[in-house]
């Protein structure tokens, strides 16, 4: 059930060259945040009037965790913010990810779009399934190392590549996707932005797979539909019907 909720920081610290890690205190919405949802932030004590759109990254009883990068006025403000000031959050928000019981996946993400996969994650080993995952980012500083090393806790491999610059791993993601066997991997689960996600289509589009969209949104409850996007069912909401969808159903020429 969505509610809005009056959350105070808990801590808020700086992860990567441009992000936060802003862990928020959360009863109601903590509690009922499933992997694959997101959550709606004020940023009106900043002088700002739209909501800002963040995945929910991780949970506790008492607490929910975003991951905040600072690309704007809204994100830069939150990133700014200090323990014990309060925002109003509405969620969770939105259609999550499906879990099969015993499944072995493959999680793929690019740059913030990771974020939405660490519930995912955990949900997957809870249920008796294992998980390998894929990480890109542009840069070394870009990593948020201490995601990587939350990651690292639940997935049984996972790698982590950058487009250039001195790090282990150099290269996009479908780089590291032509070394895999396939054929190990009964689900796939894909975020990150639109130009990987449409690349990621020839590979993965006739397997078990589901994407998360990224997108501009004002309301975040499909009043607005400022977000549709094409599918083979028609115009869909990201922020409602989505934001995960099959990678089947999105018309990706559309995007």
């Amino acid at each position: 059930m969505t509610v809005s909720e009056n959350c105070a920081v808990i801590s808020n610290k700086s992860v990567s060259i441009d992000g936060n890690l802003i862990t928020f205190s959360s009863e109601k919405i903590a509690h009922s945040a499933l992997p694959g949802q997101f959550v709606e932030v004020s940023c009106s004590d900043g002088g700002m009037l739209l909501r800002r759109p963040f995945s929910v990254y991780d949970t506790t009883a008492e607490s929910l965790s975003l991951f905040v990068k600072s690309v704007g006025r809204g994100t830069r403000w939150l990133g700014g913010l200090r323990e014990g000031e309060k925002v109003n959050i509405i969620g969770p928000l939105g259609k999550g990810f499906s879990i099969d019981e015993g499944s072995r996946s493959l999680l793929i993400g690019g740059g913030c779009g990771v974020a939405s996969l660490r519930l995912l994650s955990k949900a997957i080993v809870e249920a008796g399934g294992e998980c390998d995952a894929i990480f890109g980012f542009r840069k070394r500083e870009e990593i948020p190392e201490t995601i990587v090393g939350d990651f690292s806790r639940t997935a049984r491999r996972l790698t982590v590549t950058v487009d250039s610059g001195d790090y282990p791993v150099r290269g996009n993601v479908m780089d590291r996707l032509a070394e895999i066997e396939f054929d190990r991997y009964g689900r796939y689960y894909c975020c990150g932005p639109t130009a990987m996600l449409r690349a990621l289509v020839p590979l993965l589009s006739l397997k078990t797979t589901e994407v998360s969209l990224e997108a501009k949104m004002a309301c975040g409850l499909g009043v607005c539909y400022g977000c549709t996007i094409n599918t083979d069912r028609g115009g869909k909401r990201v922020c409602y019907d989505g934001p995960v969808f099959t990678m089947k159903e999105v018309e990706w020429n559309d995007l």
